[in-house]
């Protein structure tokens, strides 16, 4: 009984250990955008100074901002970076400096190094 036990009592701890959950602490980059409008790829309008939320582990939009894990204004040019991601599902909302204007999307970070470039449109929660 020992002999099978310890063996599995190593997995065990071995496959709880290993695994990462989303959030700081990787090497992976969001650089995230906010345009106004639906993403149909002729609107070029930009929303300068949004707020952008972003929920490890998240999937789906929620109004609360206070729900969200960090925050970052984005520049006049409408960006903001999220540095040193892991690998994992993440929610990012924007919300206009005005807060008239808001929107957001879910995107995975499937590999752990390297920039990813996410756009979030207003009027839109993919």
């Amino acid at each position: 009984m020992k002999k099978i036990f310890l063996p599995f009592l190593c997995i065990c701890v071995l496959s709880i250990t290993s695994c990462t959950k989303p959030g700081t602490g990787g090497k992976a980059t969001l650089s995230v955008h906010v345009f106004e409008g639906v993403c149909d790829g002729s609107n070029r309008t930009v929303v300068p100074k949004a707020m952008i939320y972003v929920k490890y582990g998240g999937t789906a939009v929620d109004a609360d901002v206070s729900s969200y894990d960090d925050a970052q204004e984005a520049d006049f040019g409408g960006k903001t970076v999220f540095e040193n991601l892991r690998r994992g599902d993440y929610y990012l909302y924007g919300v206009s400096e005005d807060g008239t204007k808001t929107g957001g999307t879910h995107f995975e970070i499937k590999n752990r190094i390297g920039e990813r470039e996410v756009v979030i449109c207003t009027g839109s929660y993919e």
